[in-house]
Parts: structure tokens; C-alpha cells; sequence
């Protein structure tokens, strides 16, 4: 029995040395209390382009279905299987993985998550059978939730005064990378093989783990002792005791829900009423990518000076406008959707990055839990409006689709407006109207001087501040 152990012991012994190199923290990134952590433009552009390339993976396929339904000899209705079980196991990541990143070190979680994802899409990429890819994706989709554990690291390590430019670069970085797969996939597949998209995705993985390896610091775990469960259980309880987490959670589900509809039916206008080709309709897809570079910008001038509640009012009022233009126009002409398709992911990205703004106090010490429950409002946002939207299409075209996306915008303004940028309660205005930005909070610093138990002293507890400032707050005096 002995000597049957032996090969069972080395077996797990290697897997073991395996696991430790590659969560292994270099000399350099190992977290120190005593150095200052804000977070450097240098790593908060690579966390953007973490999080496009990381996100792209789950949209690879979308332009790709027929040519997949064809190399693996199957029905478009089957091929269709492949993006919904992608979705569905992101779905089951936001809710049951991105928690963990409260309760471990999130640079071997990160890591772990980016090279595991990398080898299942490896997988994809060279498997002939078409049962083996459609479980694949779902693992794929699975893990690619490293985007989701980087926008807290922004959020808490980034200096007060740029927070929402840094914010708004992790933000860019996501939908770069949505739109930008699509329209890769597409172009690629047309004069090569599918395939050929998939490998380029799996470098670009690898060069990422590589790049985060070696740059990318050893973050202190935010609550320490805390339970999976207690931690899940959060999920559940937080919207009921956080109104500006369920009100701004509420305003993502509608924009999103806007978002997913427009670039759904928009597809079916541009080839039915305007008779454009597949590969032209593609190319549109870049008049949404070009908000993506001007929102840095945007945040900068807009988000960074006022409380998140007046960021949000203009940029509903820019979408709306956009919208009621792009829906009447865009009957009888381009003019419509372009201006839609610009002005109205502008004014998206900007709710977005507001929204992440007025949320980052929430709990600081489950920033994580916190972010599953906005992203889980996110993704059905996206299932409600591609559903609906869908089938107003079908009922009534382009206008009856646009009146909905109108709709959504007006309920998200309500909502809005339902409560104030100082209540504290569930409803109202109390604290007043005010929707500037002190400017003594322009020299507070980040809130990221916390020190690692683990990492540095296991007797001293590890100081977690109880409140991030917002962007409405100054920094505050030591009692």
C-alpha cells in the first residue's frame, strides 16, 4: 500500500510546486505598510487592458456563429448555444467567484484566474468537437471575471483626485474589449479561420499573466476571517441595507438594458433598412469604440468636479437626447444611429464610471461583494434589453425599439431623482442640492494605507478604513 502512496504523494507534491511558482511574489511587489500604495498610471493602464482582453473572450463568438456552426457540422440554432453558455457561466462567476476577492490575496486570485482561463481557451481553440468547446466556453466564461476584481483595486488605491479618471480607464478597457472583439472576430474569420481569432486572444492572455506577474502588487486581503458563506450572504443583504447601492445598481440595469438593446436591433436596421453588408455593419461598431478614448477625458472634467448625482443627471439627458434623435432619424437615415451610436455610449460609459464612483464607499471592507451586486443587476439589465428590445423590433421596428430605449433612460432619470446626492434614506432630498465638489478633496489622498497581516506581521491587526470617501467628501481630520 506504501509504495502505491509514493507516486500519489509526488503527484501531488509537483502539483503543488506548479501552484506555488505561479502565485510566487516577487521581491519588489511584495506589499510593505510602511511604502505608499496610490495606484500608478502605468499599472492602471494595464489593469484596462486586463480587463479588455480579459472581457473579450466572452465576445469573440457573437459575429462568428455561422462559421462555427459550419467548421464543427452542426445547426445555427445549436452555435447559438455557445454565447448563452459563455454568458451563463459569467453569470455564475460574478455571483460565486468575484466574493473570493474580499476574502483572499487578490494578486494569486488574479493570476490563478487569467492563466486557468488561458489553458481552457487553449482548449477551444485546438478541440474538434463541438460538446468539448460548448463545456469549454462555459469554463471560460466561468473565469473571466478578472475585470470585475480589478475595478475595487481602482477604487480603493487610486489617489482621490483622479479617481474617476482611473476608474473611467478600467471602464474603457471593458468595453474597448467587448467592441473591439466583434469586430476582430468578424474581419479575421472572413479572410482566415476562426481560429486564428482564438489564438490571438490566448497570446494576448499570456502576455497579460506575464505583464501582472511581474508589476502587479501583493494587495492585503480586505476582510480577513470572513467566512465564503458570510461573504455570500452578503450578496443577499446588502441591496436591502445600502439605498445607494440598490439605487445606482437600479440605474445600471436600465442603461445597460438600453446599451444591449440598441446594438442588438441595430444589426437587423442597418442590413434590412439600409441594406448595409456584414462586414460594413462590423466596421459601424467603431463609432462606438470612439467614446471609449474621450471618457478618461470626460471623467476628468465632468465626474472629478461634481458629486456623482449631478454627473448622473447630464449624462442621462445627453443619452435621451441622443436617443429620441437616433430613434426618429434613424427611419430614414444613417445620420440617426451614428449620432446615436456616438452620443449615446458616451453618455453610458459616463453613467457607468459615476455610478462606480458613488458606490465606492458602500462597504469597504466587501468591496468585492459589493461589485457582484452591481454586476449582477449589469448582466440582467443586458438579458432584459436585448430580450425586450428584440421583441419590439420584431412587433414594431426600429421606432417601436427606440420608444422602449426612451423608456428605460426616463425610469433610470426617476429613479434618480427618487432620492438625493446626501440622502442617506431610501427617499428624498434631505441634505440639499448641492451637486459640487469641495475642493479640499482635490489633495486627500487614496485610501489604501492598510497594512497585510499576512503578509507582514501576523500579530497586528490590519486597519481597513470603514468608509471610502466619495467623490463629494473632503478629506477627513484625525480626531
Amino acid at each position: 500500500m506504501m509504495v502505491g502512496e509514493k507516486p500519489l504523494e509526488s503527484h501531488h507534491q509537483g502539483v503543488g510546486s506548479v501552484l506555488e511558482r505561479l502565485v510566487w511574489t516577487p521581491p519588489w511587489v511584495k506589499w510593505s505598510p510602511e511604502a505608499g500604495h496610490d495606484l500608478s498610471w502605468g499599472m492602471n493602464i494595464l489593469f484596462g487592458l486586463s480587463a479588455a482582453f480579459s472581457v473579450a473572450n466572452l465576445y469573440y463568438s457573437h459575429p462568428i456563429l455561422n462559421i462555427l456552426a459550419e467548421d464543427f457540422g452542426i445547426t445555427d440554432q445549436r452555435s447559438s448555444l455557445v454565447p448563452t453558455l459563455t454568458q451563463a457561466g459569467y453569470a455564475v462567476g460574478l455571483l460565486l467567484i468575484v466574493p473570493v476577492g474580499d476574502i483572499v490575496r487578490r494578486r494569486p486570485m488574479i493570476l490563478c484566474l487569467i492563466f486557468m482561463t488561458a489553458l481552457i481557451w487553449l482548449g477551444c481553440t485546438l478541440t474538434r468537437s463541438f460538446s468539448a468547446f460548448l463545456g469549454l466556453s462555459f469554463l471560460v466564461g466561468l473565469l473571466t471575471v478578472t475585470p470585475q476584481l480589478m475595478f475595487p483595486l481602482a477604487v480603493q488605491y487610486a489617489p482621490q483626485r483622479h479617481r474617476a479618471t482611473m476608474i473611467s480607464i478600467v471602464m474603457s478597457g471593458l468595453v474597448f474589449g467587448v467592441l473591439v472583439a466583434r469586430l476582430l472576430s468578424g474581419i479575421v474569420t472572413q479572410y482566415t479561420s476562426w481560429r486564428n481569432v482564438y489564438w490571438v486572444s490566448f497570446g494576448l492572455q499570456i502576455l497579460v499573466w506575464i505583464l501582472l506577474f511581474f508589476t502587479m502588487p501583493d494587495y492585503p486581503i480586505l476582510s480577513p476571517g470572513t467566512s465564503y458563506p458570510r461573504i455570500l450572504l452578503k450578496i443577499v443583504t446588502l441591496p436591502l441595507r445600502k439605498p445607494e447601492l440598490t439605487q445606482n445598481s437600479l440605474i445600471a440595469f436600465l442603461t445597460m438594458g438600453m446599451f444591449t438593446s440598441f446594438w442588438t436591433t441595430l444589426t437587423f436596421q442597418l442590413a434590412d433598412v439600409f441594406h448595409l453588408s456584414t462586414l460594413v455593419i462590423g466596421i459601424f461598431a467603431l463609432i462606438g469604440i470612439s467614446p471609449v478614448f474621450l471618457n478618461p477625458v470626460i471623467s476628468r472634467l465632468l465626474i472629478a468636479r461634481l458629486h456623482p448625482h449631478g454627473s448622473l443627471i447630464i449624462a442621462h439627458l445627453v443619452t435621451i437626447t441622443a436617443i429620441c434623435i437616433g430613434t426618429f432619424v434613424g427611419t430614414f437615415s444613417l445620420a440617426g444611429p451614428v449620432i446615436w451610436a456616438f452620443f449615446g455610449d458616451l453618455g453610458m460609459n459616463t453613467i457607468i464610471v459615476a455610478n462606480r464612483v458613488a458606490i465606492a464607499h458602500v462597504d469597504s471592507k466587501a468591496q468585492n461583494a459589493v461589485n457582484s451586486v452591481y454586476m449582477v443587476h449589469t448582466f440582467c439589465g443586458q438579458l432584459f434589453g436585448t430580450a425586450v428590445g428584440n421583441a419590439l423590433y420584431a412587433q414594431g421596428g426600429w421606432t417601436y425599439s427606440g420608444a422602449f430605449n426612451i423608456a428605460q433612460m426616463l425610469a433610470g432619470l426617476l429613479v434618480l431623482f427618487m432620492r438625493g446626492p446626501h440622502e442617506k434614506r431610501w427617499l428624498g432630498w434631505r441634505g440639499g442640492w448641492n451637486v459640487s465638489k469641495p475642493r479640499a478633496e482635490e489633495t486627500a489622498p487614496s485610501s489604501a494605507a492598510q497594512p497585510d497581516i499576512e503578509a507582514n506581521n501576523k500579530n497586528r491587526p490590519t486597519e481597513v478604513p470603514a468608509e471610502i470617501p466619495t467623490e463629494d467628501e473632503g478629506p477627513k481630520e484625525k480626531q
